[in-house]
C-alpha cells in the first residue's frame, strides 16, 4: 500500500513533444533525489486539482498551459521552463543553446566550401529564429553568404500545410532556383524529412546538388531516408537533468538565475546528406577524398599533389584559390575533426585517437588540438557531454 511521503518531492512534468533524451535527464535527477514525478503525455488542458511542489514544463502556444503556469508562479509553486518559445515570460529556463546550435552548423558547412545557404522550418516562433540567427551571416565564421529563408507556414494557405503534393511543388520549386551546389539546414530532422523528400520529387540530387543538415539526433528519422540525413545533436538529456538540478533548487528556496541557462550542443552526426565538399576544382575534389581515406597513415604534400596528379606548387595555388587554406592546414584541419568523432565513441583512449587520426605522438596531437579547438582533447571531451576520453586504456 502506498501512502504520501511528505518528505518526498511531488514534481509535475508537462513536456510536448515528448523527447525520450529530455525525459531521461528529467528521470535520472529523480532517481537520485527521490522525486515522485507526475507526467502528462499529449495532455493540453490543464490539469485540474493537481498539487505539488514543482514543475517542468515545454511552454507552448497554449492558452491554458500558460494559465496554469503563471496560476503556479502566483502561488510560489516553482517552475523551470525547458525550451525558449516564449521569452516574454518570465519563468526559468533550461534551454538549448540554440544560436550555437545554428553556428555550429553554418561552420561546418564553410569547413566544406559552402557558399549558398537556406534555412527550412514549417513553422516559425523563437526557437526557430534563434538558430536562424545562428545559422545567418552574423553567425557564420566567414561573414559571407546570405540565406535563403523558406517557411512553410508564412507562405502555405492553411489547407496546404499538410498537403505533400503541394509541398512537394511549393519547395522543390525554391529548390530548383537556388544556386548550387547549397546547404539547408532544418529546424529538426522531420523538417530536414521534407527537404529531402522535395528534392527527390523534382529530381535534385543529396548531397551532390543540395546537403542537408537537420536538428536533434532523432536516429529512426535519419536512418530511415533514402539518403540517411546528418543531423545536429543539442543535448536533450543533459537539459532534463540541468532542469531538474535548477527546480530543485528552487524547491529548496533559492534564487532563479538572471538570465537562462543555455546547453551547447554536442556534435553533429554525419551520415550521408552532406558527404559532398562544395568545391568546383576535380584537383581538390581528389585531393580532399585522398586526404580523409588516408588519415591514419603518414603522407605529405608530395604524396599528395602526386595522388592528384600535379605539382606541389599547383597544388598549394588551388588550395589557396579553392579553400582560402594551404592542404598542409587541410590535412591537419581533417586530422583533427576526425580525431574529435573517434572522441565521441568514448572507445579509445588519447593515444589511440592520436595514432589513429595519424599524428606521431599524444603530445603533438594534444597541443594541435588545443591550438586549432582552443581546449584540449579531454577538455572539449567533457564540454561535448560524450564518454570520457581515458589517458590510456
Amino acid at each position: 500500500m502506498y501512502f504520501k511521503d511528505v518528505n518526498t518531492r511531488h514534481v509535475l512534468v508537462w513536456i510536448t513533444p515528448a523527447y525520450q533524451p529530455r525525459l531521461a535527464g528529467i528521470a535520472r535527477y529523480a532517481r537520485e533525489n527521490g522525486w515522485h514525478l507526475t507526467i502528462l503525455d499529449r495532455i493540453a488542458r490543464r490539469p485540474v486539482g493537481w498539487s505539488g511542489d514543482g514543475a517542468l514544463v515545454t511552454m507552448r502556444d497554449n492558452p491554458e498551459q500558460i494559465e496554469f503556469v503563471e496560476s503556479l508562479s502566483r502561488n510560489k509553486t516553482p517552475v523551470v521552463d525547458l525550451t525558449y518559445n516564449h521569452p516574454e515570460l518570465r519563468v526559468p529556463r533550461v534551454s538549448g543553446d540554440h544560436e550555437a546550435i545554428g553556428r555550429i552548423a553554418r561552420e561546418y558547412f564553410e569547413s566544406r566550401h559552402y557558399r549558398n545557404f537556406a534555412w527550412f522550418s514549417t513553422t516559425w516562433q523563437n526557437v526557430h529564429k534563434l538558430r536562424y540567427d545562428g545559422f545567418s551571416v552574423k553567425g557564420g565564421a566567414s561573414g559571407a553568404g546570405s540565406v535563403a529563408r523558406w517557411v512553410l507556414s508564412e507562405e502555405a494557405p492553411p489547407d496546404r500545410l499538410d498537403d505533400f503534393g503541394w509541398f512537394d511543388k511549393w519547395l522543390g520549386a525554391k529548390i530548383k532556383a537556388a544556386p548550387k551546389p547549397l546547404a539547408v539546414l532544418a529546424y529538426d530532422d522531420a523538417d530536414a524529412a521534407r527537404v529531402l523528400e522535395a528534392c527527390v520529387a523534382v529530381n535534385v540530387s543529396v548531397p551532390e546538388e543540395v546537403a542537408i543538415l537537420g536538428i536533434g539526433g532523432d536516429r529512426l528519422i535519419c536512418e530511415s531516408q533514402v539518403v540517411p540525413l546528418s543531423s545536429v545533436e543539442h543535448d536533450q538529456g543533459r537539459t532534463g537533468y540541468e532542469g531538474a538540478k535548477l527546480l530543485d533548487a528552487l524547491m529548496r528556496g533559492g534564487k532563479a538565475p538572471a538570465s537562462p541557462i543555455l546547453i551547447p550542443p554536442r556534435r553533429i552526426t554525419e551520415r550521408a546528406s552532406t558527404d559532398f565538399t562544395a568545391t568546383a576544382s576535380p584537383y581538390v575534389q581528389k585531393a580532399l577524398a585522398y586526404i580523409r581515406a588516408n588519415l591514419g597513415k603518414s603522407f605529405g604534400l608530395e604524396q599528395l599533389a602526386e595522388s592528384v596528379g600535379v605539382s606541389r606548387s599547383t597544388l598549394v595555388r588551388i588550395f589557396a584559390k579553392e579553400v582560402g587554406r594551404s592542404p598542409g592546414e587541410e590535412i591537419t584541419r581533417e586530422r583533427v575533426e576526425f580525431a574529435k568523432k573517434l572522441m565521441s565513441t568514448g572507445s579509445y583512449s588519447m593515444a589511440e585517437v592520436a595514432f589513429k587520426a595519424g599524428f606521431c605522438n599524444p603530445p603533438y596531437f594534444s597541443n594541435i588540438f588545443k591550438r586549432l579547438v582552443g581546449e584540449t582533447p579531454l577538455g572539449w571531451t567533457r564540454k561535448a557531454g560524450g564518454p570520457r576520453l581515458s589517458r590510456s586504456k
